[in-house]
């Protein structure tokens, strides 16, 4: 009888110290909400100027989540819009992206059927007024702001003509904009198919399968280069959709752990695989995140394909928006997902930060190792380590300063407006006299660029000027030597710079998907997959099939 009444003591003394320990969470709470509510009273009536309650709220609220994570984020209601962009794809906006260049607004890429390009505009137009206010010198989030708006709203748009400078003004209504997930999808060589995914918004799954049948009538189709590089994630459940086309029904493909019981969940595949037998590539870079990690992840553990490239980037977090009061929502992470292996793949612990505030990412001696199905041994090393690696493809800086200073975009708008199609992409090329008529453009507008040794030379001049050291001769050696390796870097990376012109004139002709359709051409490690899935032996070899 003494256990029963010892146990009873303990029993209450628990629920005593979680209902205690509850309230004076609630209390602490309660109290730095009426902290806060008080000093905005206090400001209102006695700062000198007047106040804005609704920017240093908004501006409270994001120095709070700082502290949390990256992805947990406060949306007002003016910023509604971004909220259904994330979940569907789909935006009330005009159909195009702009970008500033000395603090004018040039429009990027209008797409086909959708307002700017209904309305005449091109890329490389300026547009100089929305609504008659001057955008001279604004920002890109203000002209965003203008841009985006509820479906079937107007706005009055004054843009001058990248042809001849004619000026033209245009009232244009907001319409319903939807991105594809899968801007491209072809056949690369016999039996190979290709399929770039560049998010997972609510239309995935579907399309990647629209993909593939549509691929499948072609021809026979045997494999997949399934390409996930800078796909950023989206949708957890399009993932799962998207791993039903490839694995049999009832493979658990993704679980979620957070500190409720409703955050607890297991995702499997609900139906035959479509797909099943098709040998499959998945492209991953150090951009390919969260749904993208699901996708290659499962893939690896089930050992049901391979996974060529570089280590993806490492979120394992799950995040869900959660409506607040007048209209404002909150995207909130709510769990970890765990794919098949056990694996969870977050790079980055956000709730212990070092001594400057950033967060910890667990060291490789850390990691834990698991196995794949097959026995093959894996890690959660903060991403996918692919199962081959390769080396990350990198723009040489010239390649670099002339897409950030725009000269290749504006020799686009220049020949474009002078030249009315192209047969296909296939069949365009960057002759030597397009390249010619290029370099000849550079030099008109004085193309210059910096590179990092320049930065370090300025540091020396100023050092030998302090110091009052003799080194004139040498410096001025030294710069005309790197004058010199600028110069020839035109001719040096020729082959590189070729390759992003095709590109970018593509997109002019066939948007989106000419330019990646464009882009493959020169693809190493589309290439390499190629060759893998040629290459049957090695292929079960890498996934540890026995046969």
């Amino acid at each position: 009888m003494k256990i029963y009444k010892i146990i009873f003591i303990l029993f209450l003394s628990f629920q005593f110290a979680n209902t205690f320990a509850q309230e004076s969470h609630d209390f602490e709470i309660s109290k730095n909400l009426d902290i806060y509510t008080s000093l905005i009273q206090q400001l209102n009536l006695h700062y000198v100027d007047e106040i804005q309650p609704g920017t240093l709220t908004k501006a409270a609220i994001d120095a709070m989540l700082s502290k949390i994570d990256p992805y947990t984020v406060y949306y007002p209601e003016s910023e509604i819009e971004d909220v259904r962009f994330l979940q569907t794809g789909q935006y009330g906006g005009i159909g195009s992206y702009v970008h500033i260049k000395n603090k004018q607004v040039v429009v990027g890429m209008p797409y086909p059927g959708f307002p700017f390009y209904n309305a005449g505009l091109r890329a490389g137009d300026v547009i100089t007024r929305i609504d008659g206010e001057d955008l001279t010198g604004r920002k890109m989030s203000e002209i965003s702001d203008k841009l985006r708006g509820v479906s079937g709203t107007e706005i009055n748009i004054i843009y001058k003509s990248s042809i001849d400078s004619t000026q033209h003004n245009v009232s244009i209504k907001r319409e319903q904009i939807v991105v594809k997930d899968v801007p491209y999808f072809g056949l690369l060589e016999n039996g190979i198919a290709y399929i770039k995914l560049t998010s997972f918004k609510q239309n995935a799954a579907k399309e990647v399968k629209q993909a593939l049948d549509s691929l499948s009538k072609e021809s026979e189709i045997t494999s997949l280069v399934f390409d996930l590089r800078d796909n950023g994630g989206g949708l957890l459940i399009q993932a799962v959709n998207i791993m039903d086309l490839f694995v049999e029904q009832g493979e658990k493909i993704v679980s979620t752990k957070g500190k409720t019981k409703n955050e607890n969940n297991t995702y499997g595949t609900r139906r035959s695989a479509a797909y099943g037998e098709m040998k499959v590539v998945v492209l991953t870079n150090k951009r390919s995140a969260s749904a993208s990690e699901i996708v290659a992840g499962a893939f690896q553990d089930l050992d049901r394909g391979v996974i060529m490239g570089q280590k993806s980037y490492g979120k394992g977090l799950v995040q869900k928006v959660y409506q607040l009061s007048y209209r404002s929502q909150a995207k909130i992470t709510i769990a970890k997902y765990y794919i098949p292996s056990g694996r969870c793949i977050q790079s980055l612990d956000y709730q212990h930060k070092d001594k400057y505030g950033n967060a910890i990412k667990t060291p490789d001696s850390l990691m834990a190792v698991f196995k794949t199905r097959n026995g093959r041994l894996v890690r959660d090393a903060g991403g996918i380590i692919p199962d081959i690696k390769l080396p990350e493809a990198k723009y040489s800086d010239v390649s670099i300063a002339l897409i950030n200073q725009w000269e290749i975009f504006d020799f686009a708008t220049n020949y474009t407006n002078s030249h009315d199609s192209i047969k296909s992409v296939s069949d365009f090329e960057i002759t030597d006299d397009i390249y010619n008529l290029f370099v000849v453009n550079l030099e008109k507008d004085s193309f210059d660029y910096s590179l990092a040794i320049e930065l370090e030379l300025k540091k020396l001049k100023k050092l030998a000027d302090s110091k009052d050291y003799s080194m004139e001769p040498e410096l001025i050696a030294l710069q005309s030597k790197i004058d010199k390796t600028k110069e020839e870097a035109i001719i040096k990376h020729k082959q590189e710079i070729k390759s992003l012109l095709r590109q970018e004139l593509v997109s002019r002709y066939f948007f989106n998907s000419g330019k990646v359709e464009a882009a493959l051409t020169d693809d190493a490690e589309v290439a390499e997959a190629i060759k893998l899935l040629k290459d049957a032996d090695k292929y079960n070899q890498i996934l540890g099939v026995v046969e």
